[in-house]
């Protein structure tokens, strides 16, 4: 049986935060995101669920009743969480571009419309997380999605016994041009690399 304990990894704390689509990739997973990104900041302890569904379908034949291989019907990558924070950005991703503008110049009333009409309203995503192990084995994780459009909105209930919640979730959209890159992950974490998982010190502590 083959298992590693250090491979254990917990999403301690992290964000979401969006961008105009196109906005090009983060250097890195540690780098501090441009200005041109915009936290989309507290959300429920649920934090962020990510699910991938690819569905296939067999082939039907006359002489077997087994598949003779698979076709690709579709390739889904979304990403799920309720935030808690009830502000500019959260509200545009949630009613699909919604904008507040002032009724009267120094009136400090606002404003906004929700049309008939819903609209596509793109944008790119990143979803940061970081798993703090000890003071000195921190591992820090990033999901780019180039293009995603909320495709699911969760019911926004208001009540004197909880905070305003705005349950989302993005679906990543097919890159432009003749890119086939859905989405990337960054990461400084050396598990995904070696084939022990363990981080180099820990290993070269092990050997000796």
């Amino acid at each position: 049986m083959a298992v590693n304990t250090s491979l254990v990894r917990v999403a301690g704390t992290g964000e979401l935060s969006i961008a105009t689509p196109g906005t090009p990739e983060p250097p890195d997973a540690t780098t501090a995101l441009a200005a041109a990104w915009t936290g989309l900041g507290l959300t429920t302890e649920d934090g962020v669920t990510l699910a991938r569904k690819v569905e296939k379908e067999g082939t039907a034949h006359w002489q077997r009743i087994t598949p003779a291989r698979y076709i690709i019907k579709s390739h889904e990558l979304s990403v799920k969480s309720t935030f808690q924070e009830t502000k500019a950005q959260v509200l545009s991703a949630y009613f699909g571009g919604l904008v507040f503008a002032e009724t009267a110049t120094g009136s400090k009333k606002y404003r906004a419309e929700i049309s008939t009409v819903p609209k596509s309203d793109v944008r790119a995503l990143c979803i940061d997380w970081t798993d703090a192990i000890s003071e000195t084995e921190i591992y820090h994780h990033r999901l780019y999605i180039p293009r995603a459009e909320v495709s699911e909105t969760d019911d926004a209930q208001w009540s004197r016994s909880q905070e305003a919640r705005w349950g989302m979730s993005f679906s990543a959209l097919a890159p432009p041009g003749s890119s086939t890159t859905l989405a990337v992950w960054l990461t400084d974490d050396p598990a995904v690399i070696n084939g022990l998982g363990a981080p180099p010190a820990l290993a070269a502590a092990d050997k000796s």
